[in-house]
């Protein structure tokens, strides 16, 4: 916990050098891409993990992903060295949303089926954590309903309308921006084992070139929730099995 401190406040140094970064986005780009990480990859395997509350791991994660996000959206509307992060919000054409919604869905999808035939490959396993948080009560299904619309919400606005048209701005590289925000988003979810890692950080590329490309963080958020409710609620036993 010490080193991953230590780590947060020379990166916010570095990012700090970074003009026009102010000390605001310096620490909270430090604690999105270093912080996070790090504590995720730090954290001390659980020892017996049929001790685990789904529901309560399910409301503690929602409000920790919901207070990040409402905190990446009150710096990034403030318009403080967070470039075009505003725009992202105009909504104009909701067909367009959707059918752009659906298309990531269906891509997204994809690639956890090619994750799924290559785990079955190599003979690797899920870890037990990740197959622990399968919903299986009515109640664990509402609560993880809650949770899928909080991580769509939270995690988009944080890792992506947020750290990359901050980042874009500074370095004045888009590209950039989505790779390293991708980077750190696949490394949050370390629980998942490499595989997991390497699987969320190409999804956290395919939303970061579409928000790119469609300058709209609502498909990129309406697809992450409708994922995340398929795999939880309908694909979770077939993919794991």
């Amino acid at each position: 916990m010490r080193v991953v401190f230590l780590i947060v406040i020379f990166s916010t140094i570095a990012f700090l050098l970074i003009d026009p970064l102010s000390l605001s986005g310096a620490v909270y780009l430090s604690v999105l891409l270093v912080g996070l990480p790090g504590l995720a990859i730090a954290q001390p395997a659980v020892s017996n993990v049929a001790m685990i509350s789904r529901q309560q791991a399910y409301v503690t994660s929602g409000i920790t992903i919901l207070s990040i996000g409402s905190l990446a959206l009150a710096l990034g509307l403030r318009g403080d060295n967070t470039g075009n992060m505003g725009e992202y919000f105009y909504l104009e054409d909701w067909s367009q949303v959707i059918l752009a919604s659906l298309a990531l869905t269906c891509l997204g999808l994809t690639i956890l089926s090619v994750f799924y035939l290559l785990r079955r490959c190599l003979g690797i396993s899920e870890t037990e954590i990740t197959r622990r948080l399968i919903p299986v009560t009515r109640r664990d299904k509402t609560l993880f309903t809650v949770l899928a619309v909080c991580a769509g919400f939270g995690e988009e606005v944080a890792y992506r309308a947020y750290t990359i048209s901050t980042i874009a701005t500074a370095t004045g590289s888009p590209f950039g921006a989505t790779v390293l925000s991708s980077v750190a988003f696949g490394m949050v979810h370390s629980y998942q084992g490499i595989l997991g890692v390497f699987r969320t950080g190409i999804f956290g590329l395919m939303m970061g070139f579409t928000l790119l490309y469609t300058e709209s963080i609502w498909s990129v958020m309406m697809a992450h929730i409708l994922i995340n409710l398929l795999v939880g609620l309908v694909l979770a036993e077939k993919l794991i099995d």
